[in-house]
Protein backbone atom coordinates (compact mmCIF):
# COMPACT_ATOMS: atom_id res chain seq x y z
CA UNK A 1 0.00 0.00 0.00
CA UNK A 2 0.96 3.88 -0.55
CA UNK A 3 1.91 5.95 2.51
CA UNK A 4 -1.05 8.51 1.74
CA UNK A 5 -3.61 4.76 1.65
CA UNK A 6 -2.22 4.26 5.03
CA UNK A 7 -2.76 7.46 6.54
CA UNK A 8 -6.27 7.52 5.10
CA UNK A 9 -7.15 4.59 6.38
CA UNK A 10 -5.47 5.38 10.16
CA UNK A 11 -7.60 8.60 9.83
CA UNK A 12 -10.79 6.95 9.10
CA UNK A 13 -10.06 4.14 11.51
CA UNK A 14 -9.46 6.54 14.70
CA UNK A 15 -12.43 8.92 13.27
CA UNK A 16 -14.81 5.99 13.54
CA UNK A 17 -13.29 4.86 17.02
CA UNK A 18 -13.51 8.51 18.44
CA UNK A 19 -17.11 8.96 16.88
CA UNK A 20 -18.48 5.59 18.50
CA UNK A 21 -16.73 7.04 21.83
CA UNK A 22 -17.91 10.23 21.47
CA UNK A 23 -21.83 9.36 20.93
CA UNK A 24 -23.67 8.00 23.69
CA UNK A 25 -25.23 4.59 22.91
CA UNK A 26 -28.36 5.57 22.17
CA UNK A 27 -27.05 7.99 19.05
CA UNK A 28 -25.09 5.36 17.81
CA UNK A 29 -27.41 2.30 17.17
CA UNK A 30 -25.75 -0.92 15.30
CA UNK A 31 -25.19 -0.92 12.20
CA UNK A 32 -24.72 3.23 11.90
CA UNK A 33 -22.26 4.31 9.56
CA UNK A 34 -18.80 6.34 10.29
CA UNK A 35 -20.41 9.67 8.13
CA UNK A 36 -23.69 8.93 10.40
CA UNK A 37 -21.88 8.79 13.74
CA UNK A 38 -19.55 11.77 12.28
CA UNK A 39 -23.33 13.55 11.51
CA UNK A 40 -24.27 13.53 14.68
CA UNK A 41 -21.11 14.52 16.41
CA UNK A 42 -20.99 17.24 14.74
CA UNK A 43 -24.40 18.03 15.12
CA UNK A 44 -23.69 17.72 19.03
CA UNK A 45 -21.25 20.11 18.90
CA UNK A 46 -22.93 22.86 16.76
CA UNK A 47 -25.56 22.67 19.44
CA UNK A 48 -22.93 23.23 22.37
CA UNK A 49 -21.66 26.79 20.30
CA UNK A 50 -23.94 28.77 21.49
CA UNK A 51 -23.95 32.82 23.18
CA UNK A 52 -25.83 34.42 25.78
CA UNK A 53 -28.75 36.81 25.02
CA UNK A 54 -25.84 39.46 26.36
CA UNK A 55 -22.82 37.65 24.42
CA UNK A 56 -25.20 38.14 20.93
CA UNK A 57 -25.63 41.95 21.83
CA UNK A 58 -22.26 42.23 22.47
CA UNK A 59 -21.47 40.71 19.01
CA UNK A 60 -23.89 43.30 17.29
CA UNK A 61 -22.82 45.90 18.90
CA UNK A 62 -19.20 45.11 18.24
CA UNK A 63 -19.74 44.36 14.33
CA UNK A 64 -21.28 48.59 14.68
CA UNK A 65 -18.44 49.32 16.51
CA UNK A 66 -16.07 47.98 13.70
CA UNK A 67 -18.41 49.85 10.86
CA UNK A 68 -17.95 53.08 12.77
CA UNK A 69 -13.91 52.80 12.56
CA UNK A 70 -14.11 52.00 8.80
CA UNK A 71 -16.80 54.49 7.86
CA UNK A 72 -14.39 57.54 9.98
CA UNK A 73 -11.46 56.22 8.58
CA UNK A 74 -12.95 56.62 5.15
CA UNK A 75 -14.26 59.84 5.92
CA UNK A 76 -10.98 61.34 7.12
CA UNK A 77 -9.09 59.29 4.19
CA UNK A 78 -10.54 61.20 1.91
CA UNK A 79 -10.04 64.81 3.67
CA UNK A 80 -6.30 64.06 4.49
CA UNK A 81 -5.29 62.21 2.20
CA UNK A 82 -1.75 63.07 3.32
CA UNK A 83 -2.29 61.16 6.30
CA UNK A 84 -2.09 57.26 4.59
CA UNK A 85 -2.46 55.57 7.87
CA UNK A 86 -6.49 56.12 7.57
CA UNK A 87 -6.79 54.18 4.06
CA UNK A 88 -4.46 51.09 5.41
CA UNK A 89 -6.31 51.31 8.52
CA UNK A 90 -9.88 51.37 7.24
CA UNK A 91 -9.01 48.25 5.17
CA UNK A 92 -7.77 46.69 8.65
CA UNK A 93 -11.15 47.46 9.76
CA UNK A 94 -13.33 46.10 7.02
CA UNK A 95 -11.46 43.13 7.71
CA UNK A 96 -12.39 43.44 11.46
CA UNK A 97 -16.04 43.54 10.47
CA UNK A 98 -15.29 40.60 8.45
CA UNK A 99 -14.45 38.10 11.08
CA UNK A 100 -17.19 39.36 13.46
CA UNK A 101 -20.09 38.87 10.83
CA UNK A 102 -18.50 35.36 10.41
CA UNK A 103 -19.28 35.03 14.39
CA UNK A 104 -22.85 36.83 13.87
CA UNK A 105 -23.25 33.73 11.39
CA UNK A 106 -21.65 31.03 13.50
CA UNK A 107 -24.08 32.05 16.07
CA UNK A 108 -27.00 33.43 14.31
CA UNK A 109 -27.01 36.98 15.34
CA UNK A 110 -28.93 39.46 12.96
CA UNK A 111 -26.22 41.69 11.50
CA UNK A 112 -27.11 45.23 11.89
CA UNK A 113 -25.09 46.42 9.53
CA UNK A 114 -26.80 44.98 6.76
CA UNK A 115 -27.81 48.12 4.17
CA UNK A 116 -26.51 51.14 6.58
CA UNK A 117 -24.87 53.33 4.51
CA UNK A 118 -21.94 55.38 5.78
CA UNK A 119 -22.40 57.01 8.83
CA UNK A 120 -25.52 55.42 9.58
CA UNK A 121 -26.13 52.87 12.40
CA UNK A 122 -28.45 50.68 14.59
CA UNK A 123 -26.97 51.96 17.89
CA UNK A 124 -28.15 55.99 18.31
CA UNK A 125 -25.06 56.40 20.73
CA UNK A 126 -22.72 54.65 17.94
CA UNK A 127 -24.34 57.61 15.51
CA UNK A 128 -23.64 59.95 17.80
CA UNK A 129 -19.91 59.10 18.65
CA UNK A 130 -19.49 59.06 14.70
CA UNK A 131 -20.99 62.50 14.00
CA UNK A 132 -18.76 63.79 17.09
CA UNK A 133 -15.62 62.50 16.16
CA UNK A 134 -16.27 63.10 12.62
CA UNK A 135 -17.04 67.06 13.36
CA UNK A 136 -14.10 67.07 15.39
CA UNK A 137 -11.61 66.42 12.87
CA UNK A 138 -11.17 70.04 11.21
CA UNK A 139 -7.39 69.70 11.50
CA UNK A 140 -4.73 66.38 10.79
CA UNK A 141 -4.17 66.37 14.67
CA UNK A 142 -7.82 66.49 14.89
CA UNK A 143 -8.37 63.99 12.47
CA UNK A 144 -5.59 61.47 14.41
CA UNK A 145 -7.14 62.26 17.75
CA UNK A 146 -10.54 60.99 16.65
CA UNK A 147 -8.52 57.83 15.00
CA UNK A 148 -6.91 57.34 18.68
CA UNK A 149 -10.16 58.22 20.16
CA UNK A 150 -11.73 55.29 18.35
CA UNK A 151 -8.47 53.02 19.07
CA UNK A 152 -8.92 53.07 22.92
CA UNK A 153 -12.34 52.87 22.98
CA UNK A 154 -12.13 49.51 20.59
CA UNK A 155 -9.50 48.21 23.32
CA UNK A 156 -11.56 49.43 26.14
CA UNK A 157 -14.83 47.39 25.02
CA UNK A 158 -12.95 44.21 23.67
CA UNK A 159 -10.91 44.01 27.22
CA UNK A 160 -14.11 44.06 28.87
CA UNK A 161 -15.32 41.57 26.48
CA UNK A 162 -12.26 39.19 27.14
CA UNK A 163 -12.34 39.63 31.12
CA UNK A 164 -15.84 37.37 30.44
CA UNK A 165 -15.99 33.71 29.55
CA UNK A 166 -15.84 32.94 25.71
CA UNK A 167 -16.24 30.42 22.95
CA UNK A 168 -12.78 29.97 21.72
CA UNK A 169 -13.45 31.45 18.42
CA UNK A 170 -14.71 34.35 20.00
CA UNK A 171 -11.95 34.81 21.90
CA UNK A 172 -9.75 34.46 19.05
CA UNK A 173 -11.22 37.24 16.98
CA UNK A 174 -10.60 39.31 20.59
CA UNK A 175 -7.21 38.61 20.80
CA UNK A 176 -6.27 39.69 17.42
CA UNK A 177 -8.31 42.87 17.21
CA UNK A 178 -6.82 44.11 20.51
CA UNK A 179 -3.27 43.20 18.79
CA UNK A 180 -4.87 45.12 15.42
CA UNK A 181 -5.99 47.88 17.92
CA UNK A 182 -2.96 48.66 19.67
CA UNK A 183 -0.85 48.77 16.42
CA UNK A 184 -3.77 51.19 14.88
CA UNK A 185 -3.43 53.54 18.60
CA UNK A 186 0.49 53.75 17.58
CA UNK A 187 -0.05 54.95 14.18
CA UNK A 188 -2.24 57.38 15.22
CA UNK A 189 -0.22 58.48 18.10
CA UNK A 190 3.29 59.21 16.75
Amino acid sequence: MKRSTLVTVSAASILAAVSAAALPAAAAPLGSSVSDNVRATTSQLAQTRTLTATQKQQLAYWVEEEKLAHDLYLALAAKYPSLPQFARIANAEAQHMASVRQLLRTYGVADPTVGKPTGVFSNAQLTALYNRLLNSATTPAGALAAGAAVERKDIADLSAAKAKALPADVLRVVNAQIMASEGHLRAFTR
